[in-house]
């Protein structure tokens, strides 16, 4: 598997991301190419759910409560995740797609190195809401740095620091810079149901049970690539209206 090249990391606040993808993109990150966003991600490039992000996190550290043999801190963390999960429902974020569909290059490396469950869904061919809540942009692996892509990348990282992701990106997209998204996301209906379950386990005093409810849910986690010099760029096309378009066919990773 060949290394990635970091840009800038769009990663939400205090968003905790398992497997195999985070601990392979922190070991390869460039640090001085590395800066944190405040906003999330436009529409046209992949939005991440703050909410969504928000009741991993919590659902995360709810495990971790029960693992240090601390109920009360449990309960209020699984029912503060409840409460976010419930608010992503009807976050503009959420996408739809069949399982089959995500980056299957990622979901492999995923698989074989964390143990994540082979299906996040019942039927992987089935379409279904996936919730995004974390991700990063990533150079093409047959990217060769010139004076012009370099500044170009130096341009884009400055957009990013004051929270403007798509002058960011139509900087790169301008310079010919091959860029991609990556998000980590996970099953909506899954997910919240996990985590009504979970805290009514909490609730009846089963945190082994919640435990592993919770653990099932972060093994579901996947995910999925957006060609981002696939979209229109707003210099080119004045003001742009651009979907989402996912490649599952993105070199990243050999």
């Amino acid at each position: 598997m060949k290394a990635y090249q970091v840009v800038a990391a769009f990663l939400l606040a205090s968003t905790a991301v398992g497997g195999a993808y985070a601990a392979d993109q922190a070991a390869k990150a460039e640090p001085a190419a590395v800066v944190a966003a405040e906003k999330t991600a436009d529409k046209d490039v992949g939005k991440l759910s703050k909410d969504g992000a928000l009741a991993f996190r919590d659902m995360n550290e709810a495990r971790l409560a029960i693992f240090n043999a601390d109920p009360k801190d449990a309960k209020t963390l699984i029912d503060k995740a409840e409460t976010a999960i419930e608010k992503a429902k009807t976050d503009d974020a959420v996408f739809w797609k069949a399982e089959n569909k995500l980056d299957a290059k990622l979901n492999q490396i995923a698989e074989k190195t964390t143990g994540a469950a082979k299906t996040a869904t019942d039927d992987a061919t089935q379409t279904v809401a996936w919730l995004p809540i974390d991700g990063q942009l990533v150079l093409g692996e047959d990217f060769v740095a010139t004076p012009e892509k370099a500044a170009a990348i130096e341009k884009a990282n400055e957009s990013v620091q004051k929270g403007d992701r798509k002058g960011a990106l139509e900087t790169l997209k301008l310079a010919d810079v091959d860029v991609s998204f990556s998000m980590a996301v996970l099953p909506l209906d899954k997910t919240a149901s996990d985590i009504s379950e979970a805290a009514k386990l909490i609730d009846g005093g089963k945190f082994y049970e919640a435990n592993a409810v919770l653990k099932r849910t972060e093994d579901r986690m996947r995910f999925d690539v957006v060609d981002v010099n696939a979209m229109p760029v707003a210099a080119h096309q004045g003001k742009v209206d651009a979907k989402e378009t996912t490649s599952s066919t993105a070199t990243t990773t050999k």
